[in-house]
């Protein structure tokens, strides 16, 4: 059961990863056709490995009650060595890509909040428009509600 839920784990990290650089991708193409259906996707896969992660640590636990005393490591397989290995490279990447990522978001969220004041002449916190009233940035931000 170890090696199914490593395994499983894996693929699920593996998939975020594919699809986060999808995402990257998409970013530098001011493509945002995929935002949806990328964002269910992420959260029902995050959702997944925490199920799996959850499950693969109770089997170690068990594994580790069964053979108390004895250290884990030299219970487990090289197999399941070299998997424990890959799911860690796994969750490294991961962190590599979504650092990358988060590099992206915020780069465009700084572009529309520039944008954003140059469009409604945002000045000093403040800018008058519509009906003459004066309105702080955030309520304009409001008024539009981007999505990044």
């Amino acid at each position: 059961m170890v090696k199914h839920y490593l395994d499983e784990a894996i693929s699920e990290l593996q998939e975020l990863i594919s699809i986060t650089k999808q995402d990257i991708q998409n970013i530098q193409k001011a493509d945002h056709s995929c935002v949806d259906e990328h964002t269910k996707k992420k959260n029902e896969l995050v959702r997944k490995f925490e199920k799996t992660k959850s499950q693969l640590d109770s089997e170690l636990i068990k594994l580790a009650q069964a053979n108390s005393g004895t250290d884990l490591a030299s219970v487990l397989s090289d197999e399941i060595k070299d998997k424990l290995g890959e799911l860690r490279e796994s969750l490294e990447i991961l962190q590599k890509v979504n650092k990358e990522y988060a590099k992206s978001v915020v780069v465009v969220k700084e572009f529309y909040d520039s944008l954003l004041k140059t469009m409604l002449g945002a000045q000093n916190g403040a800018s008058t428009y519509g009906d003459g009233k004066n309105s702080s940035l955030a309520d304009a931000e409001k008024l539009l509600k981007l999505r990044v």
